[in-house]
């Protein structure tokens, strides 16, 4: 399995793709800010559109692009005279997501709106290593191309009687956009410091593939750095700064990911998890467990019953 699959295989994150608008400027979507853990995404299916956010500059958005707000900070989506612009209201729907329009007779713009929507442990591990703005352009990447494609074909108005199985294939193609994006996003640029930063560098991304390939080794800095043909202090150092904390500290997040996808998937011992995610014993695993999570293992486990 490759380093990307590993890490986000760590972590639960659902999508939910809710609203297609079909809008002719001018036109004015206003999004407010989202919940914790709630990442909206914007992905333009046909025409453009202008995307404005606080602290950002403006983005011109054209058909096959992606905005995701890993932060969930308000932000807007507009086309034409904002002054003119139509209400956008509810429309019939024959399709699996629900549909928005407005009155407009300009240039059209569809949208496909929905949410990334991370566990408490990808809040933590992956939220944080992202920008609180990201665009991406499908153009370049044949594969996240394709499913905007079967996307925009899936959801478009099919008129009288829905695509049989429409809203089956629009979630299991929902489910693979994260994935993609983010292969996207690392090709592009990964700059906020964080574990994406680290696995889009070319000379630390080694050190984040072995300890992925084997959190139970009992790693050392000195063996991460020889992985990556780094002295230690070099590495430790640059490590640092792109991942935004020590490499024992990633290592240690990672192996309590790890461990809380195996207490609550299967009914393994607690000791037996402790042992394949690094720790020893059962008590050095309690303690760490307990300092990041406020409370041990046996009790997180049934607290998810």
């Amino acid at each position: 399995m490759d380093t990307l699959s590993r890490l986000l295989s760590l972590y639960t994150i659902r999508t939910s793709l809710d609203i297609r608008c079909e809008l002719a400027a001018p036109w004015v979507l206003d999004e407010p800010p989202s919940e914790p853990g709630s990442a909206p995404f914007h992905l333009v299916v046909d025409g453009a559109a202008r995307l404005e956010a606080p602290g950002q500059d403006g983005v011109l958005l054209r058909a096959g692009d992606i905005a995701v707000f890993p932060g969930g900070g308000a932000h807007r989506l507009l086309a034409g005279d904002a002054a003119q612009a139509q209400a956008v209201a509810d429309l019939p729907a024959a399709g699996p997501l629900r549909r928005k329009g407005n009155g407009g007779d300009g240039p059209g713009t569809a949208i496909l709106c929905g949410r990334f929507v991370f566990d408490d442990g990808a809040r933590r591990a992956l939220m944080q290593a992202l920008p609180p703005m990201m665009v991406v352009r499908s153009g370049g990447f044949p594969g996240l191309h394709a499913l905007v494609t079967l996307l925009q074909h899936e959801t478009a108005d099919p008129g009288q009687a829905p695509r049989p199985g429409a809203g089956v294939v629009v979630a299991q193609l929902s489910g693979a956009l994260f994935a993609l994006i983010m292969r996207a996003w690392l090709a592009q640029s990964a700059t906020t410091p964080g574990l994406f930063a680290v696995l889009a560098d070319r000379r630390l991304g080694p050190a984040l593939h072995h300890m992925l390939a084997s959190l139970a080794r009992p790693w050392r800095v000195e063996d991460l750095a020889a992985a990556c043909h780094m002295s230690r202090a070099t590495f430790a150092r640059r490590f640092t700064q792109l991942g935004g904390m020590a490499p024992l500290d990633a290592l240690t997040r990672l192996r309590l990911a790890h461990a809380e996808v195996a207490l609550a998937r299967d009914a393994r011992p607690v000791g037996d998890i402790a042992l394949a995610v690094g720790y020893q014993s059962e008590a050095a695993f309690n303690r760490v467990f307990k300092r990041h999570h406020g409370v041990g293992p046996g009790a997180w486990r049934r607290a998810l019953k």
